[in-house]
């Protein structure tokens, strides 16, 4: 799998252990054994419509229109929790069906996606790292 990778995960859990479908982000190749994922939101309730980096929101996030990255609507990828999901527990899912590749971003949005997250003050110092070395790996 690659950074930018979409997938639908139909039993996502959120913290009030309530059970939904959420599209997900990979922000990076798995290279370093485990994948840090991101989840899209896709109400428009008190969002900024501009593509983009919004780090100065309550919460930070990154706008996709749907004619940037191909997906049936806009979303924001946000970015005030990064989920870390190792290689073999990924694959456990994908085999059972819960989780399912939908699509990959492009480069360029892949690109600025990372430099968004990096500047992300939510993102732990090794998560940090891992993403600063896998946008070095596209550029």
């Amino acid at each position: 799998m690659i950074a930018g990778t979409l997938l639908i995960y139909d039993n996502f859990k959120l913290p009030e252990n309530i059970q939904c479908k959420k599209i997900l982000v990979v922000l990076n190749d798995g290279s370093v054994g485990y994948y840090i994922i991101v989840k899209t939101i896709s109400k428009a309730i008190r969002k900024n419509l501009n593509y983009g980096c919004q780090t100065q929101a309550r919460y930070p996030r990154f706008f996709l229109s749907k004619h940037s990255c191909g997906l049936e609507k806009d979303v924001w990828v946000g970015l005030d929790e990064f989920f870390e999901f190792t290689a073999c527990e990924l694959l456990a899912r994908r085999f059972s069906g819960d989780i399912k590749t939908i699509g990959v971003l492009p480069e360029t949005v892949v690109k600025e996606l990372l430099k968004c997250a990096i500047s992300c003050d939510d993102i732990l110092t090794g998560q940090l790292e891992i993403l600063t070395a896998q946008l070095s790996r596209l550029a």
